[in-house]
């Protein structure tokens, strides 16, 4: 089950994209600052991993991309990689370099 929070996650992961497509970067920046926001309170609660794992499989690719970029700075890191991995061989557009760049911002070869 999908609480609020992670409702809340899923649209500003979409609306992040809508507003790259747009060309509007205070959008996407300001979608952006709200899913760091839900997920430092996810971090708080103990629970970022509970919350972040089940959108690594979410119908959505940019809701998989931002899960994924987001976890792989806590202890699940390994199943982001993989997502990003996947994501960077499936996805058109500015997904597959952008999940390019989180793996290479990171140190983490793009390939396994």
């Amino acid at each position: 089950m999908i609480d609020e929070k992670s409702e809340e996650f899923i649209q500003n992961s979409k609306e992040y994209w809508v507003g790259i497509d747009n060309g509007s970067s205070k959008t996407a920046s300001a979608k952006e600052r709200a899913n760091k926001e839900i997920v430092a309170e996810w971090v708080r609660g103990g629970v970022v991993s509970e919350c972040l794992l089940p959108l690594l499989m979410h119908s959505s690719i940019e809701v998989r991309f931002a899960a994924a970029a987001h976890l792989i700075n806590h202890a699940e890191k390994e199943k982001a990689i993989a997502v990003l991995r996947k994501l960077i061989k499936e996805s058109e557009g500015l997904i597959s370099p952008s999940a390019v760049a989180v793996l290479r911002i990171h140190k983490i070869p793009v390939t396994p």
